[in-house]
C-alpha cells in the first residue's frame, strides 16, 4: 500500500495518519537502518590462511583443506586478496592491508619461512584505496596489478627491489575503475578480467586482451561477458588442469565476499565468452573465519586463501559513526509507529505482541 496524496480512510471512515509509511517504504527505511547498524556494530573482519595442497584439488567437491591461519599482529587493521611468489625458499605473501581507523588499503608483504611468519610490511601505497595485489613474473620481472579502481584506472608495478620498492610502469587500463584485474596468458593472448567500480562491481563480468603485456589492451566485444552475482568478480588466479582453464570468481549473492565459484572457461576468444560453474569453495565453517571467503591463490604445490568473521571493532565504529549519523538521523525520524485505528474502530482491540523485541529473526 502506498501513501496517496489524498487522505486514506479506515474501515470504519477513520483518516488514516499520513505519517505512517507504506510497506514499501518502511522496508526500505528498516534496510537503510540495518545496514547502519552493521556498518556500526558487525564489521567484516579478514584473515589469510595457507594451505599445504594445491589448488586443482579445490575442484574435488568433497574436498576439506586444512587452513593454517597467519597470526594476527593489529587489531585495527586486517589483511585479505592474498597473492605469492616464492623466492629462496621463502614465500612471500603480498595482500591489502585494511586500516579500520581511515577505512582505506594498502598492499603490504609478509614473509613465510617454514612455520614462522614476519610482521607485514609496506609494499606499495597511494592517497586512494588499494587492494587486491595480482601478481605474475614475466621475462624474469615480477609484475603486481593492485586494485586501483578509486583511482580510476588498472595500473601495473614493476618490483625494482624485491620484495620493498616497486615503480609504476604503466597504464594498463586508463578511465575505467577496474575491481579486481586479474591478468593471465592463454593461448598466445594475454587476458584481463574484471569487474567496473560503480557499475554492478559483483555482477557484470568485463574481459580485454592484448598481444603485449602493456598493451595497447582492447576491450571483449560482448562486455559484460556476464551478468551474475553469483559467479563474475575476479577470486585469484587462474589456472589449467587436465587441459582446462579454470578462473575464480566470488559468490555475492548473499554477503560480500560469501564464497568462490570455480568456472571453467570453455570458449575464450576476442569475440566469444562461455564459462561453466563447477565447484563452490566455503565458507570454512570448522574455522575462526567461517562467514566468507572470497580469494583462491596458486603459490607453487600450496594455495593461499582468506576468510571472513563479524566482529565488532572499536576503530570501525568511531569511523562509521561519523560518516552514518546523517544517514541515521534521517531515517529514524521518518519511521513511526503504525496505528492500529481499523481494529478500534470495529470495536476490537489490537492483540498484544508475541515478539516484544520486535526482532524478525
Amino acid at each position: 500500500m502506498k501513501i496517496a496524496s489524498e487522505p486514506q480512510r479506515g474501515l470504519a471512515g477513520d483518516v488514516a495518519n499520513p505519517l505512517v509509511l507504506s510497506d514499501e517504504r518502511a522496508e526500505t527505511r528498516r534496510g537503510v537502518l540495518g545496514r547502519v547498524y552493521d556498518s556500526l556494530f558487525r564489521q567484516d573482519d579478514w584473515n589469510i590462511g595457507l594451505v599445504e595442497s594445491p589448488i586443482t584439488d579445490f575442484l574435488d567437491p568433497s574436498a576439506k583443506p586444512k587452513i593454517v591461519w597467519l597470526p594476527r599482529t593489529e587489531f585495527s587493521k586486517c589483511l585479505a586478496d592474498p597473492f605469492a611468489v616464492t623466492r629462496d625458499h621463502k614465500t612471500y605473501v603480498f595482500c591489502e592491508e585494511f586500516d579500520y581507523r581511515t577505512f582505506k588499503g594498502r598492499i603490504v608483504y609478509t614473509e613465510i619461512d617454514g612455520i614462522r611468519t614476519a610482521a607485514p610490511k609496506a609494499a606499495i601505497e597511494l592517497s586512494t584505496h588499494m587492494s587486491y595485489p595480482y601478481l605474475l613474473e614475466y621475462e624474469s620481472e615480477t609484475y603486481c596489478i593492485p586494485e586501483t579502481a578509486e583511482a580510476g584506472e588498472a595500473a601495473l608495478y614493476k618490483a625494482e627491489e624485491f620484495p620493498s620498492r616497486w615503480v609504476k610502469v604503466g597504464s594498463l587500463l586508463r578511465n575505467f575503475p577496474a575491481v579486481d584485474s586479474t591478468v593471465f596468458r592463454y593461448q598466445g593472448r594475454w587476458w584481463l578480467t574484471c569487474t567496473k567500480r560503480d557499475d554492478a562491481r559483483n555482477s557484470k563480468l568485463f574481459v580485454w586482451h592484448s598481444a603485449e603485456l602493456l598493451g595497447p589492451w582492447k576491450p571483449h566485444a560482448a562486455n559484460p561477458v556476464k551478468v551474475d552475482i553469483h559467479s563474475s568478480r575476479p577470486a585469484g588466479t587462474p589456472f589449467v588442469h587436465g587441459g582446462h582453464l579454470y578462473r575464480p570468481a566470488q559468490d555475492c549473492s548473499r554477503t560480500y565476499g560469501g564464497r568462490i565459484v570455480l568456472n571453467r572457461i570453455d570458449t575464450l576468444t576476442p569475440s566469444q565468452f562461455v564459462e561453466e560453474d563447477v565447484a563452490v569453495i566455503g565458507p570454512y565453517l570448522n574455522g575462526p573465519y567461517a562467514e566468507g571467503v572470497h580469494t583462491l591463490s596458486a603459490v607453487g604445490n600450496r594455495t593461499l586463501t582468506d576468510g571472513k568473521r563479524f566482529i565488532f571493532n572499536r576503530n570501525a565504529f568511531e569511523h562509521e559513526f561519523m560518516r552514518n549519523a546523517a544517514k541515521l538521523r534521517s531515517a529514524a525520524t521518518h519511521i513511526v509507529p503504525r496505528r492500529e485505528t481499523n481494529l478500534i474502530s470495529c470495536g476490537k482491540k489490537p492483540e498484544a505482541s508475541t515478539d516484544p523485541g520486535g526482532n524478525e529473526g
